[in-house]
């Protein structure tokens, strides 16, 4: 599996919304898509702030996108996930650099980038549901 089993900080990105009681319920699969989600929520607003030039709306969705970057950086497994968490771990790198580069030139553009970057991985992540239970189930 490419992510940990555990997951410290997901409950933090759901705080005060209906998503709260899913996370304390949820498999380590979920969690993973539950910030993969949220994650792409943020980089909307993110987006959309930009375009609107709501600079207020603007860093809190981008300090929240960040955030959860690291959260799923730091939940990478490289002694199961090898060179998949590898690769991942590399392309969060730049998701978060590019972001930022983002936020300071106000650039709709490079924020739709770290969209389509994140696209793939979040599909092939809900892909593997079935795949990644059983691997999860396995292991306990």
């Amino acid at each position: 599996m490419v992510y940990k089993k555990q997951l410290r900080g997901v409950a933090q990105y759901v705080q005060g919304t209906s998503r709260e009681a899913e996370v304390m319920e949820a498999s380590p699969y979920r969690l993973i898509q539950i910030l993969m989600e949220a994650l792409m929520g943020r980089l909307a607003a993110t987006k959309g702030a930009i375009e609107r030039k709501d600079g207020l709306a603007k860093t809190q969705a981008s300090t929240r996108a960040q955030a959860i970057i690291t959260e799923l950086r730091t939940s990478l497994d490289f002694e199961k996930g090898k060179d998949v968490a590898i690769t991942l771990n590399s392309l969060y790198d730049y998701m978060g650099r590019r972001l930022m580069q983002a936020t300071s030139a106000n650039d709709t553009t490079m924020v739709e980038e770290v969209i389509n970057l994140m696209k793939p991985v979040k599909e092939g992540w809900d892909a593997i549901k079935e795949e990644a239970e059983k691997v999860l189930a396995d292991s306990n």
